[in-house]
């Protein structure tokens, strides 16, 4: 692994994959990172009263701002990786990160919140760009997993957290300062991998040839599946089952933090599963089948017993795939798998922006129903398209010898 460039060699992890410190990097990038992606919904109340905006300013927030910033922070990261090398670039992710939540709790008006996000947001693109390729030269597959279940994980706890907080009656500054001090806590041990290896120049022709690409595009599909459905359900999902079903809001808060911590679990299991050898075609191509029968089941019905079931589903179909996916996005450019990882990411999270505001207006119109059951097909083709491996790369790795290389070390 390149870790200045973003490159990778074909070599195995070595011995040093298994030191925990590379697993508490990885652990703490993925939960520091995402957690900024769950603690807005549990304060919209007191950030409504406080600064006297809408509901439709704080959606800004928590919503479009936020993800526009995370696909910049994805569209850049692969170059800030090349520039200041992975680890680096990584502890900046954080640094990012940490600076938009105290930003958020400081602020004295809108234009201060909105600030906040675009920092946060950006340093989650850079979390989510670049942690799986960190993930994959410390500890190989399983740790690709593990990276995955800290992201959900992260949400989880935005939710779980500010909730708990909020119930407690402290002041909702508090829990964005939580969030600044775990994003933080990742810096020293992201900095204190020492990967040496060989750095190149960057390899033009990536994009294009990633375009031309069959293998390219069924993966993009999966991504937007299992990036931008799970984050338009965390962003309607209560209002759905209980506006338009019988659940209890408390019953419902419930599931949707069941719906992203189980999912932390699964991931987690999928990179195991991975890595013991299961194929991409049943974890990659079939898994994703659960997640659309959860989909449609609450688009069917939605009693508690089955709305609770389908949620084990989609944490299991949402999941399981993830490890696999980001292994077999990288695999398209072997010699800088930041770049396929950070692109994949990118059209996952920027589907979001548009799919959250169109389900709203679809939910306001009463054809809730129908919206999941489109969700479901959406979900179940990406499954299909995804039966078989992704394939060879799109660019091949150049040359240990070609022109411009030189070794240098990165701590």
């Amino acid at each position: 692994m390149d870790a200045d460039s973003g490159t990778i060699a074909p070599q195995q992890p070595s011995g040093r994959s298994l030191d925990w410190s590379g697993g508490a990097a990885v652990l703490l990038i993925g939960i520091g990172g995402s957690w900024s992606a769950g603690n807005v919904g549990p304060v919209v109340g007191e950030l409504s009263r406080e600064f006297d905006i809408s509901l439709t300013g704080v959606g800004l927030l928590s919503g479009t701002i936020f993800f526009l910033a995370t696909v910049a922070g994805l569209l850049y990261a692969p170059r800030t990786a090349e520039r200041l090398g992975l680890t680096r670039a990584l502890a900046v992710g954080c640094a990012l990160g940490a600076a938009g939540s105290v930003v958020f709790a400081l602020s004295p008006g809108f234009l201060g919140l909105a600030v906040g996000r675009v920092l946060a947001g950006v340093g989650l693109g850079l979390a989510a760009g670049l942690g799986p390729v960190l993930a994959r030269v410390t500890g190989g597959i399983g740790r690709v997993g593990l990276f995955g279940a800290a992201f959900q994980l992260g949400i989880a706890l935005g939710l779980g957290v500010g909730s708990v907080l909020s119930d407690l009656d402290v002041d909702w500054r508090v829990g964005f300062l939580i969030t600044a001090a775990v994003t933080l806590s990742a810096i020293p041990f992201v900095l204190g991998e020492h990967i040496p290896a060989e750095l190149r120049e960057p390899t033009p022709g990536f994009l294009r040839a990633a375009i031309r690409s069959r293998s390219a595009w069924r993966l993009a599909v999966l991504f937007m599946a299992m990036f931008a459905v799970p984050l338009t359900l965390g962003a309607w999902f209560v209002h759905y089952v209980t506006v338009e079903g019988s659940l209890r809001p408390a019953l419902a808060g419930g599931l949707a933090f069941v719906l992203f911590g189980a999912s932390a679990l699964m991931r987690e299991i999928g990179g195991k599963l991975a890595g013991r050898g299961v194929s991409p075609v049943l974890l990659a191509g079939a898994m994703p089948w659960l997640a659309a029968a959860g989909l449609a089941a609450i688009g069917l019905d939605l009693s508690a017993g089955v709305v609770t079931g389908a949620v084990l589903l989609m944490a299991a179909g949402f999941a399981l795939p993830y490890a696999t996916m980001m292994v077999e996005g990288q695999r398209l450019f072997p010699a800088e798998p930041a770049r396929p990882t950070a692109l994949l990411s990118m059209a996952g999270t920027a589907v979001s922006i548009v799919t959250i505001p169109v389900l709203g207006a679809v939910l306001a119109a009463g054809e809730g129903d129908a919206a999941f059951l489109v969700l479901a097909a959406f979900v179940a083709l990406a499954g299909v398209l995804n039966l078989r491996p992704a394939g060879e790369p799109v660019l091949a790795a150049p040359e240990p010898d070609a022109p411009g290389a030189f070794e240098r070390a990165n701590h």
